[in-house]
C-alpha cells in the first residue's frame, strides 16, 4: 500500500461509524437573500461589524426573522447509514429581553426525483440572551434521518423565532456531518 493506492484499499472498511467532518467552503458568506443576492450592509439581514474588530456578522434586526438561504451539496463521503448532519451557528441576541431559535425549511433535490418538501429539521435550542460583547454560543438546527444521500443537493430557508426587542448575531456557520474515508458509494470511487 502506498499513498496513490490507500483509499482504494481502505473501501473494504465497513462504513456506520463514521468520521465527524465540516463541509469546507461554507461560512456566512455562502448565506444569500431569497433572490441569491450577497447580503450587505444595507440588506436585512444584514452584513457589519458586531464588535469592533468583528467584520461581517450577520445581524437580523429586532422583529425581523428572515436569516437568507444557504444551498450545498452533501459531500460524497457522507455516511448514509448513519444520516448526521448539523448546520451549526455562532450566535447571540444580541441583548437581554429575548431567546429566539434558529429555524431552517430545507428542501432536498436527488438525481432524477422531484424536489422534497420541508423536510422539517429540529430546530435550535434557544439563542442565548447577552450583549453582543459580553457573549455566544453555538446552536444547532440538525438535519439528520432525512435519507440524505451523497450528491444531493440541499437548499435551506433559515429564518429565527420572534424577538422584537433584541437583534439576533450571527458571528460563525458551519455545517458538520458523519463521514466516511472515501466516497459512500463504491461505485463513483473509480468511475472516471
Amino acid at each position: 500500500m502506498n499513498p496513490s493506492n490507500f483509499c482504494h484499499n481502505m473501501e473494504g472498511i465497513v462504513t456506520g461509524t463514521g468520521f465527524k467532518r465540516s463541509i469546507a467552503g461554507i461560512d456566512l458568506n455562502s448565506i444569500r437573500d431569497a433572490d441569491g443576492t450577497i447580503l450587505t450592509a444595507s440588506t436585512e439581514p444584514s452584513r457589519e461589524a458586531a464588535e469592533t474588530y468583528f467584520y461581517s456578522a450577520l445581524v437580523v434586526s429586532a422583529s425581523q426573522t428572515d436569516l437568507g438561504t444557504l444551498a450545498f451539496m452533501v459531500p460524497r463521503d457522507y455516511d448514509a447509514t448513519v444520516d448526521k448532519m448539523r448546520i451549526r451557528f455562532l450566535v447571540n441576541s444580541g441583548g437581554t429581553t429575548d431567546a429566539p431559535i434558529l429555524d431552517a425549511a430545507i428542501y432536498v433535490k436527488k438525481p432524477g426525483t422531484a424536489l422534497s418538501s420541508d423536510v422539517n429539521p429540529t430546530a435550535s435550542a434557544a439563542i442565548p440572551k447577552t450583549s453582543a460583547t459580553t457573549g455566544a454560543a453555538w446552536r444547532e438546527i440538525t438535519v439528520e434521518g432525512e435519507g440524505l444521500a451523497p450528491g444531493d443537493a440541499v437548499c435551506c430557508v433559515l429564518s429565527t423565532g420572534a424577538h422584537t426587542t433584541d437583534t439576533v448575531v450571527v458571528y460563525a456557520l458551519e455545517v458538520v456531518y458523519i463521514g466516511d474515508l472515501a466516497y459512500y458509494e463504491e461505485d463513483e470511487r473509480n468511475d472516471w
